[in-house]
């Protein structure tokens, strides 16, 4: 009989560590899952802000390009100038005059005439630069090449900086929808952790949701005060533990580290915040500094330094369900 019943409790207990080896299998794939949507989002805001610098070096490198082009533009334009002046106050001719007027075919007798003619007149003139319409063909077809670059560039220009308004966009609209739902779960872990009030976080410059800073407004229960600087120590520690709560529930991470943040609560806000923390530690493994006996309570696993050789220190681990289920027994057999 005895060892029927103990083929019956082997097989119950084979029925639930298969139950519990397959809810770790599931936990496993949903934190797995977690962390690959999370890693997707940090790369994807990776990728984003390396080609935002990648455009904004470029849209530097294309500004500075087109403040040498202008220079080059402004030194052709001016040459051209001085060279149409020279052909007017020298020659007395426009270039429309000039271009309609110069014949390659002409009479050699007639031109023999025309050339002393012209010399006689030059030399009544002066030094007189025959290469100007030449010089001006060279500097207007120059000029018309670097307006035509200097344009291009300017095209280039617009199109990057609408690229980085649109990028600029899209982490706004991503960035908003976040804050949003990040607000909605402060205000919810606010009430939790004090029992009531209300709690929001706020833009500093909403016209500017880039650049804008972050204010926090809360109002625990029973309290009325516009600046967060008058709370307690342990209230602003608690206010704080509501944020970074809120921030985990929109974007859950798989494993967290607290370091002593209830140190300044009271025992009643402490076990409060450790009940928290076990809820919270379903999605999320947290690694917690604390010497705080409520926050302790709530762990699994316990690791300590003791000394119990002068000089020589020892770190202990305890599996909290253990030593409670050891200590029942002992209990047990001491009745």
């Amino acid at each position: 009989m005895d060892e029927f019943k103990s083929g019956k409790i082997d097989n119950q207990l084979v029925l639930q560590l298969n139950e519990a080896i397959k809810h770790r299998d599931e936990l496993t794939e949903k934190i797995k899952s977690k962390r690959e949507l999370r890693m997707s989002y940090v790369n994807e805001n990776e990728q984003l802000e390396s080609k935002l610098k990648d455009l904004r070096r470029m849209l530097k490198d294309i500004q500075g390009q087109i403040n040498e082009k202008a220079i080059l533009s402004t030194k052709y334009e001016g040459s051209l100038n001085n060279y149409l002046s020279r052909l007017s106050n020298e020659y007395s001719m426009t270039y429309e005059y000039a271009s309609e007027n110069y014949h390659d075919e002409v009479d050699i007798e007639f031109a023999r005439g025309e050339v002393a003619t012209l010399r006689n007149e030059i030399v009544a003139l002066g030094h007189v630069n025959i290469d100007a319409i030449e010089e001006y063909k060279e500097v207007s077809s120059r000029y018309e090449n670097m307006n035509s670059q200097r344009l291009d560039l300017i095209q280039a220009q617009d199109k990057i900086v609408q690229a980085i308004d649109e990028m600029d966009q899209i982490m706004i609209e991503k960035f908003s929808t976040t804050f949003e739902k990040i607000n909605k779960e402060f205000n919810n872990v606010f009430r939790e952790l004090f029992g009531g009030g209300r709690a929001q976080i706020k833009y500093t410059d909403p016209d500017n949701i880039l650049e804008t800073g972050i204010d926090i407004d809360v109002q625990p229960p029973g309290k009325a005060v516009s600046n967060i600087t008058l709370f307690s120590g342990g209230e602003k520690a608690l206010i704080a533990i509501s944020c970074l709560f809120a921030i985990l529930k929109v974007r859950p991470v798989p494993m967290c580290i607290l370091d002593e943040v209830e140190a300044a609560l009271d025992m009643a806000n402490v076990e409060r915040f450790a009940k928290f923390l076990r809820e919270f530690s379903k999605q999320t493994q947290f690694i917690v500094v604390t010497h705080r006996e409520g926050t302790m309570e709530e762990c699994d696993l316990l690791y300590g330094a003791t000394m119990q050789q002068k000089g020589v220190t020892k770190l202990v681990s305890v599996k909290l369900e253990e030593a409670i289920d050891f200590s029942n027994e002992n209990r047990k057999g001491g009745i």
